[in-house]
């Protein structure tokens, strides 16, 4: 399984590569072969992949950018907790 960015973007690399390397072969070989078919199909699963990879990659990014918006909110929320918090204690101070 990939985990890292680093290896997402490797492995797309390789597809883009292989990506490649097909189209040269399909180009070459006799349409309406054998080869010619099995060639298309991997080109198609070869792209299922390398759409697959690139929303791993912005699921990573859009992660890596929303983590500080959430730990900001967490922060703004649990200050605003201990100021109620704080104020509810003073009032019943004062009263009692």
């Amino acid at each position: 399984m990939l985990t890292s960015k680093e290896d997402i973007e490797n492995d797309i690399n390789e597809t883009l590569e292989q990506l490649l390397q097909n189209s040269a072969a399909l180009k070459m070989a006799p349409e309406n072969s054998f080869e010619f078919e099995q060639l298309e199909k991997l080109q198609e699963s070869l792209l299922a992949r390398l759409m697959h990879r690139q929303s791993l990659l912005d699921l990573e990014n859009r992660a890596k950018k929303i983590a500080p918006i959430q730990k900001e909110a967490i922060t703004k929320k649990a200050s605003e907790l201990q100021k109620s918090a704080r104020l509810r204690k003073a009032r019943s101070r004062s009263r009692g």
